[in-house]
């Protein structure tokens, strides 16, 4: 990444646009006060924060980042660095959490079975009229007319 805010647009494409503090309930942000509509809008602007500091060679990339809003993220340089730290390691965590979830269902998996679905077929009264098995694609083609079960052969 060459600068902060491509870093900040790609953390925002992969992990969304909302402040990490905010989404990992790092910081209750329910009693603060606003002067008006501008003032919010300006502190609840999405910033580029460095994991690793600028100063200790920290590159603006997507590992090296964490989306913070720009109150958070004065309160997040407020804090002792011990709790700097510990938010820091959750930021990561955060993004790794959310890395596996998209890569299981991403990912194509092989398996040794088969789905199978039974058919009821019912009358006016709701009664099974008739029942037969057929693959999981053929039953999706059948109208609303028709329960399907579906089991792993």
């Amino acid at each position: 990444m060459a600068n902060n805010r491509q870093a900040k647009e790609e953390l925002i494409r992969k992990y969304g646009a909302e402040c990490f503090i905010e989404r990992l309930h790092l910081r209750d942000t329910k009693g603060l006060k606003y002067k008006g509509k501008g003032q919010y809008r300006k502190m609840k602007m999405l910033t580029y924060h460095h994991i690793k500091p600028k100063s200790k060679g920290g590159q603006a990339t997507v590992d090296n980042g964490a989306i913070l809003s720009n109150e958070n993220h004065a309160w997040f340089h407020k804090q002792p660095k011990g709790k700097q730290q510990e938010m820091n390691k959750k930021f990561q965590e955060f993004k790794r959490d959310v890395d596996e979830i998209k890569l299981i269902l991403v990912d194509d998996v092989d398996v040794d079975f088969k789905v199978v679905a039974s058919i009821l077929e019912l009358d006016e009264k709701g009664r099974i009229k008739q029942e037969r098995k057929d693959s999981h694609e053929e039953a999706n083609k059948k109208g609303n007319d028709y329960i399907r079960w579906y089991w792993f052969n």
